[in-house]
């Protein structure tokens, strides 16, 4: 895989900001956002939540109840926290991202996260 701006060198980081492109530098990264930078992270998640529904499987979340998560302020006081964004950083840009989502879970606010977005999006018959 190649920078999206250079097209030369591998890729070491995600835009934080459309979350679509990969680039290699601080160069890159701000030629990138003085170009073509234009989706906000909402529009980002809205897009990988219709390319998840594409390839539906019976562990796909409707987008309906994702879209609950952007609601819940005790997950917004969670994800505003340096260190978990850290971790879902860690877990987001890993070549093995399963090894690092068991690494997180030892962490109490991940676990938190995690149990947290699952009671969110579980069946309203659950709750």
């Amino acid at each position: 895989m190649k920078c999206h701006i250079c097209e030369i060198n591998e890729p070491k980081y995600k835009c934080p900001k459309c979350r679509n492109v990969k680039y290699c530098s601080v160069a890159c990264y701000q030629n990138h956002l003085s170009g073509d930078c234009t989706t906000s992270n909402q529009d980002a998640s809205v897009e990988m939540l219709k390319n998840v529904q594409l390839y539906p499987t019976e562990d796909t979340i409707p987008s309906e109840k994702l879209n609950l998560l952007c609601y819940d302020n005790r997950l917004k006081e969670l994800v505003s926290d340096s260190f978990l964004q850290k971790l879902l950083e860690k877990i987001d840009n890993s070549t093995n991202p399963n090894e690092e989502l068991e690494k997180a879970m030892i962490e109490p606010i991940f676990e938190e996260f995690a149990r947290r977005c699952l009671e969110i999006v579980r069946d309203e018959k659950e709750n």
